[in-house]
């Protein structure tokens, strides 16, 4: 099954990928601090769902 590849999202023409160096570091040396980071990813992904999918497919 071949999935047909999304060019636009919300009005937005999407361009090939771009390897983007990250701009901050974060630090998961605790416990804690591993929960804090791994709670905002799944946040992240759970909001952006779609436009995660979308990138990832173009």
């Amino acid at each position: 099954m071949e999935r047909k590849k999304i060019t636009e999202l919300y009005g937005v023409k999407l361009k090939p990928r771009l390897i983007i160096q990250p701009k901050a570091s974060v630090n998961m040396s605790t416990p804690a601090e591993r929960e804090d980071v791994l709670r905002s990813i799944r946040k992240v992904i759970a909001e952006h769902r779609e436009v995660l999918v979308a990138l990832k497919d173009r």
